[in-house]
């Protein structure tokens, strides 16, 4: 976007503001919403997030790419957007059991009205998080694989049928974030492709990268499925 471009947007968005400012802090707070889900999908995607299963499916899939496609960085492209759209379903889980401000403050009255002298309760909460990290545990291997014909499932129902049946959170939100993610995967290329490929070829590009993050995000809800 050029400066006037920019500026040309700013205006608008400031006579929006001056028009129907209610709306345009929801749509700002919503702006921010999407914006923390990409950042704590792509910080997540540094770890290791994934379960032994879909870690398997992600190696194979970009061996499989490797071997089919015409260039071979299309396979490492499709393994990126594959895990930053699985760290985006795991990051809606997280947000989407937070606990919201007034369950906060109820908890802290709760503690407040406890005995302070009791020393078991400590104990008590310390084993019930070893129980759920063991739990959780337990319930990675208990995924032995990955059920492709529900991941196609939930991945047709993300682009072309009802979202809100598999999202977590708002499925305008979630929508939104997944395509941040996918402009994101296709502006990492622009300065090295855009000029080699026409209209058409960049388009195909942006479906291949767009497919593969949603393949992600609906392989990580598969898995919730299945617990």
């Amino acid at each position: 976007m050029n400066a006037d471009a920019e500026a040309e947007a700013a205006e608008i968005a400031e006579m929006a503001e001056a028009a129907d400012p209610e709306a345009a802090g929801a749509e700002a707070a919503e702006a921010d919403e999407v914006a923390d889900l990409c950042f704590s999908a792509r910080a997540l995607a540094q770890t290791h997030p994934m379960t032994a299963a879909a870690l398997r499916y992600r190696q194979e899939c970009a061996e499989r790419e490797r071997s089919q496609q015409p260039v071979s960085e299309l396979s490492d492209w499709a393994a990126t957007c594959l895990l930053v759209g699985y760290c985006l379903r795991r990051c809606e889980e997280q947000a989407a059991h937070a606990p919201r401000a007034d369950d906060a403050e109820e908890g802290g009255a709760a503690e407040d009205g406890a005995d302070s002298g009791d020393t078991d309760a400590g104990g008590a909460d310390e084993s019930d998080t070893d129980e759920s990290d063991e739990a959780e545990t337990a319930a990675d291997a208990a995924v032995v694989g990955v059920d492709l014909h529900r991941v196609n499932e939930l991945s047709e129902s993300l682009r072309t049928g009802d979202p809100a049946s598999v999202t977590l959170l708002r499925a305008d939100l979630v929508v939104a974030a997944l395509d941040r993610l996918i402009a994101t995967e296709l502006d990492k290329r622009h300065e090295h492709l855009r000029e080699q490929l026409d209209d058409d070829a960049w388009g195909e590009l942006g479906d291949y990268l767009a497919w593969w993050v949603i393949h992600g995000y609906a392989l990580r809800a598969s898995e919730q499925t299945l617990r």
